[in-house]
């Protein structure tokens, strides 16, 4: 059985059930697909057909090819885990990490899509080359990416950032499926889609909202939220930005001969 969190938790924790054997008669390792949250990508996965799903994993044809697609849950150590459980049972050609990142230059928008030229880690301080062809999208924006421990609520401190690392845009996950890539020595990129813009200062306190699977709890970041009037204001352009984000990284991932529904 695959394990999960509770209904309010913003993550998934993945198990090391194995996952199914994709059904679409090709004997080509299908590229694997890992994001951190359900509603990143939900918008994404309504667009494709045939999809078939056990626990956090769904597999489909994306562009004709065999894919697999994983919630793994907030933060770098889920992100990990899940990229090191694919490549372990040797079902994966390459590693795409995608989802949402927070701008930290002023020339990023809500809703632009970034392909990373390398994924930066904070903590570490390691520095990831990015293979921008295996997964190419026609509009998108280049640059680098760096991953953080924590969400960037302040936009001084997003701007402090892009001083000191050159990135344009930060994120929480990234780093984790770098790594896993790395180890393996197998192709890897990082697509993200903008929520929140470089001067949006966000006055919630996300520390204080950690759930007991180190990701999220929704309803601890509304009861924070709702303590001021700014924070519900804040709550309310985070939920809009994410929605535009999703839509966003749907288009630009699904094919023109993606029918599913939209």
């Amino acid at each position: 059985m695959v394990s999960r969190p509770r209904d309010d938790t913003l993550g998934t924790v993945v198990s090391r059930t194995p996952a199914p054997e994709p059904a679409f008669g090709s004997s080509r390792a299908p590229i694997a697909l890992i994001a951190a949250l359900p509603w990143e990508v939900r918008l994404f996965l309504r667009r494709q057909n045939g999809v078939q799903q056990q626990g956090p994993f769904y597999w489909f044809s994306l562009r004709g090819e065999p894919a697999c697609l994983v919630i793994a849950g907030m933060g770098a150590e889920n992100s990990y885990r899940a990229a090191r459980e694919l490549l372990e049972r040797g079902r994966a050609r390459g590693l795409v990490t995608l989802g949402f990142a927070g701008a930290l230059v002023d020339s990023l928008a809500r809703g632009e899509i970034v392909i990373a030229d390398r994924v930066l880690d904070q903590q570490s301080r390691e520095r990831f080359d990015c293979d921008g062809e295996l997964f190419p999208l026609a509009k998108a924006r280049r640059g680098d990416l760096l991953s953080t421990a924590g969400v960037i609520a302040s936009g001084a401190e997003k701007r402090r950032l892009a001083e000191e690392w050159g990135a344009v845009a930060a994120d929480m996950e990234s780093a984790g499926v770098a790594r896993a890539a790395a180890q393996a020595g197998v192709p890897f990129c990082a697509i993200r889609a903008i929520t929140d813009t470089s001067e949006q200062s966000i006055s919630i306190d996300f520390a204080r909202c950690r759930s007991e699977h180190k990701g999220l709890s929704a309803r601890k970041v509304v009861r924070e939220a709702m303590r001021t009037p700014r924070g519900v204001r804040d709550l309310w352009r985070l939920a809009h930005g994410a929605h535009v984000a999703a839509r966003s990284l749907a288009a630009a991932l699904c094919s023109a001969d993606s029918r599913g529904t939209r």
